[in-house]
């Protein structure tokens, strides 16, 4: 391999987070007093988030009382494997479907130019890749590959699929890089009561998750799951907003029944 270039793997795409110990929760002791109980993965130095149920808090080093650590050290936080970072923004349509846009951040912090991404491909988004359009800030449209090639998916229905996505532009070292994804998709499935968008998770690797959702005109929403970060209407939409860590394969749905007036 050219010892110039660098194939960048997801893992930059993020901030570089991290994982704590495979499905073991933290005790996590605050400055103010109070004990929180769930995943702590660190962000970078002095920085980390705590999941904790339905709750993600950011915490910088000084916030954690060094007493957390007095009988597990801080390496069971630090980086493990790669974890993808990724923005979502899902706008539903009144038939059902949605017109789904995100976004994945590179920053080369290494000395060697950037020229193709890789991140894993969960087995339920197969089915959706003919109907992605990625693009980087400067207009140009991004065709993905993937090993194994499309041909032998069939003979190998659980393996492992990884996107390879070549750069129209080179990424220099200690540059930034923003790569848009957009596809159309159902995301509400027809109920009894209404409409309902589920959210499951179940990503190819670890992945922070900002996912923000714009319900289609006039909507009513009958009930969330579970509490959002943020609810707000704007022009006669009602937008819902989650910020949620999953394990690589983890399923926590987030959802939204509603009705159409």
């Amino acid at each position: 391999m050219n010892k110039r270039i660098l194939i960048a793997s997801l893992g930059l795409i993020a901030l570089l987070l991290a994982t704590g110990a495979a499905g073991k929760e933290w005790s996590v002791k605050l400055r103010d007093g109070k004990t929180q109980v769930g995943q702590l993965i660190r962000l970078q130095a002095g920085r980390y988030l705590l999941q904790t149920g339905g709750t993600l808090l950011e915490l910088n080093e000084d916030e954690i009382d060094p007493a957390t650590f007095s009988d597990r050290p801080r390496s069971d936080a630090a980086p493990k494997q790669p974890v993808v970072e990724t923005r979502s923004y899902d706008e539903l349509h009144a038939d059902g479907t949605a017109t789904m846009h995100w976004e994945m951040h590179l920053k080369n912090s290494s000395q060697r130019a950037v020229t193709e991404l890789k991140w894993g491909l969960a087995s339920w988004e197969r089915d959706a890749v003919d109907r992605r359009e990625y693009r980087d800030p400067f207009g140009n449209e991004l065709t993905p590959r993937y090993d194994p090639p499309r041909a032998e998916w069939s003979k190998a229905a659980d393996s492992r699929v990884q996107v390879i996505l070549p750069l129209a532009v080179p990424v220099a070292p200690g540059e930034t890089l923003t790569v848009n994804c957009q596809e159309t998709s159902v995301r509400s499935q027809k109920t009894d009561d209404g409409f309902r968008y589920r959210n499951m998770g179940d990503y190819a690797e670890d992945r922070l998750v900002w996912l923000k959702v714009r319900l289609p005109h006039d909507a009513k929403v009958q009930s969330i799951t579970p509490k959002p970060t943020a609810r707000f209407t704007e022009d006669g939409f009602e937008y819902v907003m989650w910020r949620r860590y999953y394990k690589s394969g983890q399923e926590v749905p987030l959802e939204i029944q509603y009705e159409l007036e």
